[in-house]
């Protein structure tokens, strides 16, 4: 199936059910239960859903469940973007214990002879 036909095709989702996994995804990225690469590409997916229930959905959405679905994929994000600072945060502490480790043999040595 064609991308463009896909989202020219009405949906069979619901904005709650949305909301629910994107919750539930959201939940699993604090936990550190997924990859934030696997929670990226779902946020993606998300989106693109979240944009055919708005627009060709089984119902019309009013303005509250909108910004219901809107919160939950922002929500998402927001862990995301919180993941992967995390992630920075512990390689640049590792990075700096890679370099501290080597200078403080050289100081040792130095001190022996």
């Amino acid at each position: 199936m064609d991308i463009q036909d896909e989202i020219d095709e009405p949906t069979q989702t619901s904005a709650a059910g949305l909301i629910r996994l994107a919750m539930a995804i959201t939940e699993l990225m604090r936990e550190q239960a997924i990859d934030s690469r696997l929670g990226a590409k779902l946020h993606k997916r998300l989106e693109k859903e979240a944009k055919r229930v708005v627009e060709r959905g089984p119902v019309s959405l009013g303005k509250a469940e909108q910004a219901a679905l809107r919160g939950a994929i922002d929500a998402l994000e927001h862990a995301l973007v919180q993941r992967d600072a995390d992630l920075l945060v512990q390689a640049n502490a590792r990075l700096r214990a890679s370099e501290e480790a080597p200078v403080k043999r050289r100081r040792n040595k130095k001190d022996d002879a």
